[in-house]
């Protein structure tokens, strides 16, 4: 018999419970149901962010939906700042490259974070800037805590990628003094894909009108008025909204309160140390730099990466391919986010023990899984 463990980047593993809950027959959106659903799963996402006074956001659509409505904020020629560690900080310069803005962009190395004092060294206006919490092509975590203490003295508005991060990774954006912060359905919330979820200070809230660049169906101003309806618990209406993907994420939420945002957090981890505890003990690189490695992304590299994922495939573990342009021929991802634990960790670093030996890497039984059971030991896990 087989089953498959999905260790992605995105799509992550899905609870049965939050799978199940999707499945929902005949409940329309304007229903009483779905008005339940939708306001958990919006007062359910600022639990994840610890801001309980932001305004919750859920779009149909994906994470990149999420970035695209940032020109919600936006108006001809406003300065824009991107601070980019990866390829989906890069996206940032792909979408704001289309409407006219000055952009200004630092860019770190594969591996590496953009530094804070460049950051500092920054001296123009900007109305809006914006960084990656985890870059998902390299596994980079960047202290956008610290980031955003500096930028505040330069910046109106302070925006978060939190896709790859959220609910794997602590934020506090309240705290944190940032504006901006949003995820998607399908990474460490554990959902399936189809959603984009926003947390927005009332600041921020403030200062969306309809005169911004935004067109129609990324316009936050537009969409601010169903929000509060359904916060309300009344039904409203913009576009049709992901009606089974919201009934799944109410359950993802109240899951994760019942673990407890702190506990699930810290499982992730315990899973990344465990997992990239195996790996070292297989002599295996890691792009990202000790001090910047996430919980949730785990980024190795590896020869003939397509034959290595292949193998793994074979032994009922997916993972993601490389996407970082200079290195996508020479390594791979590990997801570990979302519904994960450390008996996943220790079947993945078992198939990529056998993997590496089939692809003829000198490794003896038990290289890896030593390293990653002597973690937990030390844990006591």
């Amino acid at each position: 018999m087989s089953r498959k463990l999905l260790m992605h980047v995105g799509p992550t593993i899905i609870n049965d419970e939050v799978l199940s809950a999707g499945h929902v027959n005949n409940a329309g959106f304007a229903s009483p149901d779905f008005i339940d659903a939708m306001k958990n799963a919006l007062n359910g996402f600022l639990y994840t962010v610890k801001s309980d006074n932001y305004m919750p956001f859920i779009l149909p659509g994906s994470g990149t939906l999420a970035m695209e409505s940032m020109a919600s904020f936006l108006r001809p020629n406003d300065n824009v700042l991107i601070i980019s560690n990866g390829v989906f900080g890069d996206r940032w310069k792909a979408i704001f490259s289309r409407y006219k803005l000055n952009i200004d962009y630092l860019k770190a190395e594969p591996g590496k974070a953009v530094s804070l004092s460049e950051i500092e060294r920054m001296k123009k206006h900007y109305r809006l800037s914006v960084m990656t919490h985890v870059e998902t092509s390299t596994g980079v975590r960047f202290n956008v805590n610290e980031a955003s203490q500096i930028l505040r003295n330069v910046s109106d508005l302070i925006v978060v990628d939190g896709v790859a991060s959220i609910s794997g990774e602590n934020m506090e954006a309240d705290k944190w003094d940032i504006d901006i912060v949003f995820t998607a359905s399908q990474k460490a919330l554990g959902a399936p894909p189809g959603a984009a979820l926003l947390a927005i200070s009332p600041e921020a809230v403030s200062e969306l009108k309809d005169d911004s660049l935004a067109g129609f169906y990324n316009n936050l101003y537009a969409w601010k008025n169903v929000m509060t309806s359904i916060l309300d618990g009344k039904s409203a209406y913009y576009t049709t909204p992901p009606v089974h993907i919201i009934f799944s994420l109410a359950k993802a939420f109240e899951l994760i309160k019942k673990e407890d945002i702190d506990n699930r957090i810290k499982r992730h981890s315990i899973v990344a140390e465990s997992i990239r505890s195996g790996l070292e003990g297989l002599d295996v690189k890691i792009i990202a730099d000790r001090e910047f490695r996430s919980n949730t992304v785990t980024a190795m590299m590896i020869k003939d990466p397509s034959r290595f994922m292949s193998y793994l495939y074979s032994r009922d573990i997916e993972i993601a391919s490389g996407v970082v342009p200079e290195l996508k021929d020479s390594y791979v991802r590990i997801g570990h986010m979302g519904w994960i634990n450390i008996n996943d960790a220790v079947a993945t670093v078992s198939a990529v023990e056998r993997s590496m030996h089939e692809m003829g890497y000198e490794v003896s039984p038990g290289q890896g899984l030593k390293n990653v059971q002597e973690f937990l030991f030390k844990n006591n896990l």
